[in-house]
């Protein structure tokens, strides 16, 4: 059983509702505990008829079927009542989260929907615990039949018995457990052959046991002494029509949910083998006596067993359907687990579809073979019947012919109407790809123009956006033609700087002329970038060597004439004091014409050191502007102002 605490796990999915009752364990393992039972069960039963024991008689044969019958339907009550309490545990929780939510005032659609998921787990619990209680009935029933059929043979077991309380209880618990799970599909309300197959399975049905059980035992009734035994002679097979009825209807009619066939399938089934196999068991006691130990004693365990599978596919249908949903929802295109369903869905289609038609000619096959021969009224009744069922089946034909044309004209205006919007569709793709191109075309361009402009930030005038197709063409173009004059501009700039540069270094360099220094510091001309101004470099540099060259020779020229007059003075000086003209051998006239020549070279060497003097003072003070007082000219001024003439001197 169930608890809290494995609803709880569940909760953390994304089922809601009456899917948290989904039982993994039961619905991994029940297929296979059903399915082995009824294998075991029925190889018993061949086995042991193959052996000799005969049905009815035989203790051990009896009273092992006896066993088998209560433990497959023990084992459906204990499957039903694991769901039906897990239900309510559902509920309960549903129930406790609706009220805090109530009054906490919480109104919403949300509440609309929590209000209707904790009935329809109300609903769904009171109609498995119906279930439950009707196979827990039926079983005890078995129970007490296994009493009597252990100590006599099956055909002396008293009818009715104690037995029968057990087994007339269980079917209205089984009807009201069917009507609850009943639950209303507006989307097929508009279809009307699945009535009409409901109808053909009732009649058939109907037809069946009237005529082979209902008939004769309603016209058997005043010769059975006991009234208990007539009456559970007709209740029996009454309830398995009803209960076949019932059946018929959540399988064909627009009262079941779509969603869950395949558990009303399971329901369905359980509930067409109990109404068959009870109406075997009237069949047998109308004609001599049931014998326990045929294999009609599957048909009972295999009925419940059934049914008990529907109560763990319920919960499990539910939460798969929720899971697909979500994972719709959520991917929008995984529809990995569809295919399976949808093939399920459809065998269940194809054989809801054949079953009818099959029953139907079975049921007219055996009343034209069986009955109509018998002549008199039952024929005509039997007559009458084949007709109703036939005509049933001509008018569901009629109506699946009908909405066969009607699909197929619906089916060739959807496919006009597919066309049209295909053809609208592949528009609005070639147009959607059309804008995705140009869109990766402008995105493109973008990047590239993004690109050129973080260059032309970053001061690279030489970057130039790439061949752009598109609405970007024109200004690609136009930005490069604005880089290409910024380039411009921006090596005009630069040359513009660097002859300005230059022109202050020849300013420099004249003013370094002007003062008699070098005009370069290396006394070699820088390099130079601009081919206006390399003449005036070199010209500097001219100027400069021919200064250099002319000082050279005034400074040999003044060293020269320096000589010369120091010569000369020498020489003056040698005559001036010679004994020459101071000798008395000399006459006046010599002593006058030397004393002359002397005047005279006096007088020259006086103009010659006034000149000497003048030429000394413009050399001083060139070479005072070129700031070289240790030059050789310099050297030369500085003797010759300071030193003593000896003429003067003498």
């Amino acid at each position: 059983m169930t608890d809290h605490s494995e609803i709880s796990e569940q909760a953390s999915t994304h089922f809601h509702g009456e899917a948290l009752a989904y039982d993994p364990w039961a619905s991994k393992n029940g297929a296979w505990i059903v399915l082995g039972f009824v294998v075991i069960y029925t190889i018993f039963l061949i086995g042991m008829n193959l052996a000799g024991q005969v049905p009815g008689k035989s203790f051990g044969l009896k009273g092992t079927s006896d066993i088998f019958q209560f433990v497959g339907e023990g084992t459906a009550c204990f499957f039903c009542m694991r769901i039906a309490l897990r239900l309510r545990n559902v509920y309960a929780r549903l129930r406790r989260e609706l009220i805090a939510k109530q009054v906490g005032h919480q109104i919403s659609n949300d509440l609309e929907a929590d209000r209707a998921e904790t009935r329809a787990a109300y609903r769904a619990y009171l109609a498995w615990m119906f279930l439950t209680i009707a196979i827990a009935l039926y079983a005890m029933g078995q129970a007490v039949w296994t009493s009597y059929d252990i100590h006599m043979n099956s055909a002396d077991v008293p009818f009715p018995g104690l037995y029968d309380i057990g087994f007339v209880a269980s079917y209205p618990f089984f009807l009201a457990g069917t009507i609850l799970l009943a639950r209303r599909n507006k989307g097929t309300v508009r279809r009307i052959y699945p009535l009409i197959d409901a109808l053909a399975v009732i009649g058939a049905s109907l037809a069946l046991s009237w005529f082979f059980l209902l008939g004769p035992l309603i016209a058997n009734l005043p010769k059975m002494p006991d009234p208990g035994a007539a009456l559970l002679s007709v209740y029996f097979p009454t309830g398995d029509l009803f209960l076949v009825a019932l059946a018929a209807f959540l399988m064909f009619s627009p009262l079941s949910d779509r969603a869950q066939q395949p558990v009303f399938l399971l329901l369905c089934s359980g509930l067409f083998f109990l109404a068959v196999t009870d109406s075997l068991l009237s069949y047998y006691n109308f004609v001599g006596g049931f014998n326990t130990g045929t294999l009609q004693d599957v048909f009972w365990p295999a009925s419940m067993l059934l049914i008990s599978l529907a109560a763990i596919a319920y919960p499990h249908s539910i939460a798969q359907e929720q899971h697909q949903k979500a994972e719709i929802s959520n991917t929008g295109a995984n529809l990995a687990a569809l295919p399976a369903s949808s093939r399920s869905s459809q065998l269940i289609a194809i054989a809801l579809t054949i079953l009818p038609l099959i029953l139907v000619l079975t049921t007219c096959v055996l009343l034209l073979l069986r009955i109509t021969p018998m002549g008199g009224a039952v024929s005509i009744q039997s007559d009458f019947a084949v007709l109703a069922l036939v005509l049933i089946l001509v008018a569901r034909q009629t109506l699946t012919l009908l909405e066969n044309n009607h699909l197929i004209t619906q089916i060739q205006s959807e496919l006009v109407h597919s066309r049209n919007e295909l053809h609208r569709k592949r528009r609005e793709a070639e147009e959607a790809n059309r804008r995705a191109q140009e869109k990766q075309e402008l995105e493109e361009g973008l990047a590239a123009l993004r690109s050129v402009y973080t260059r032309v930030v970053r001061g690279d005038f030489t970057a130039r956006a790439p061949a752009i197709v598109g609405p970007l063409q024109q200004i690609a173009l136009s930005l490069n033609i604005m880089l290409d004059q910024l380039g411009s501009s921006a090596q005009q700039s630069a040359h513009h700087d660097q002859l300005m540069q230059e022109l202050k270094m020849v300013q420099e360099a004249s003013e370094r002329l002007e003062q008699g220094l070098p005009p370069w510091l290396s006394n070699r001309p820088p390099a130079q970038s601009t081919p206006e101004l390399r003449a005036i470099f070199l010209t500097l540099q001219h100027v400069y060597s021919s200064q250099a060259s002319q000082w050279r020779s005034l400074e040999s020229s003044l060293e020269l004439v320096n000589q010369q007059a120091r010569y000369l003075r020498e020489t003056l000086s040698k005559v001036q004091s010679s004994k020459v003209l101071a000798s008395p051998e000399q006459s006046q006239e010599q002593a006058q014409a030397i004393g002359m020549v002397i005047d005279l070279a006096i007088h020259e060497v006086a103009v010659l050191e006034q000149q000497q003097q003048s030429v000394l003072n413009q050399v001083t003070q060139t070479t005072s502007r070129f700031g070289s007082p240790t030059s050789p000219i310099a050297r030369l001024g500085d003797k010759s102002r300071t030193g003593r003439d000896p003429l003067h001197t003498q």
